[in-house]
């Protein structure tokens, strides 16, 4: 008996990263703002020193011309070893997305099984997405959680032997802290970034009642209006007086406020998570937020290792591995997009737990 070649299965497989790569995802505030230095490796694990450098300390006067010196204390150094984790998603396109659209069965060809492979790619993406940018919304504070459960997946305090600092920003209107607490908050993070360069941006990420209730403060409307005394045409530029600061902007992600104060930012994050099982998962509690340094350099690192496969062997990672394999049983065909990576932050201190007051 002859045999010859199905033409609806073939055993090789369809690359679909540039189809991801092409697609603006529906999340990414976070994960797609540059803020973490990212990075392809070739292997599953990465490890990085941390220096400890004590506070400077003065030492003694010599003479001029004796041998005698004092020594200068030296930093202390220690390893964190990482371990990446793991996004895998799969689907499908079956026979029945397919039928009353192709043509013919000539799928190289075929316009109609592309759009369809394109859609359906286009959907986990979103779905991996929105995994990402949890895991990357998490990294900021210092602990990677579980997109599940929000279960700790990588904990930095724990790996570096830490603890996480903590501020409070008193925005009561009944007192006239605020002013003082957000140089404190300033000065806090000068303090914990200690030699490690210069830093841009102070971010508070904050909940809409906690930046109205801070935006609204007497001690930042007085402070503006004694400022702007005398130059009443630039009243229309501030936002705090003209009315505008309330007024959410929209970005691909959705909408959200923004209120500078100096290099201090407050910003209210525009979307929410979604669970499995469809719990909502709030990205802010009100009474509380968290501080993201922009500008330091190594703070914040993502590295993507290769995903396992014969193929992807001493491969340098990317973020998103995705690929479909051919007609299935005459029937479907599978599409899986995983990301095998480590989003983390270097110094976690660096993440500092506010409490916010109002009352």
């Amino acid at each position: 008996m002859s045999t010859i070649k199905n033409p609806v299965f073939n055993g090789a497989l369809i690359d679909l990263g540039a189809t991801i790569e092409e697609y603006n995802p529906t999340y990414g505030r976070i994960a797609e703002s540059g803020l973490f230095e990212e990075q392809g490796i070739n292997t599953t694990t990465h490890m990085y020193q941390i220096e400890k450098q004590p506070n400077t300390r003065m030492t003694k006067l010599t003479s001029r011309t004796g041998r005698e010196s004092m020594s200068v204390i030296k930093g202390k150094r220690k390893a964190v070893n990482l371990s990446s984790v793991t996004v895998k998603e799969d689907g499908g396109v079956h026979v029945e997305d397919l039928q009353n659209v192709l043509q013919s069965w000539d799928l190289e060809q075929e316009e109609g099984f592309a759009e369809a492979v394109a859609k359906e790619a286009r959907r986990l993406a979103d779905v991996g997405a929105a995994n990402l940018e949890y895991i990357a919304f998490t990294a900021t504070q210092g602990i990677v959680r579980d997109p599940y459960n929000g279960d700790a997946a990588i904990d930095q305090f724990v790996n570096t032997g830490t603890v996480r600092s903590t501020a409070t920003i008193d925005a009561n209107p009944a007192t006239q802290n605020l002013l003082s607490d957000l140089n404190a908050l300033r000065n806090q993070v000068s303090t914990l970034n200690g030699f490690n360069g210069n830093f841009g941006e102070i971010e508070v990420v904050v909940s809409d009642a906690d930046f109205t209730a801070i935006t609204s403060h007497p001690d930042l409307i007085s402070r503006f209006q004694l400022a702007l005394q005398g130059t009443g045409g630039l009243y229309l530029g501030n936002e705090i007086l003209n009315g505008n600061v309330g007024i959410k902007q929209k970005s691909r992600y959705g909408w959200a406020q923004e209120f500078r104060f100096e290099n201090i930012v407050f910003r209210t994050y525009p979307q929410k998570f979604y669970r499995h099982d469809g719990e909502v998962v709030e990205p802010t509690v009100q009474g509380k937020a968290w501080t993201i340094v922009h500008g330091a350099t190594g703070l914040y690192e993502a590295k993507f290792c290769p995903a396992p496969y014969v193929s992807q062997l001493r491969q340098k990672g990317q973020k998103w591995f995705a690929r479909s394999t051919g007609i299935k049983n005459d029937t479907h065909l599978d599409i899986t997009i995983e990301s095998h990576n480590m989003y983390f932050m270097t110094r976690p201190e660096m993440s500092i737990d506010i409490t916010i007051t109002t009352a």
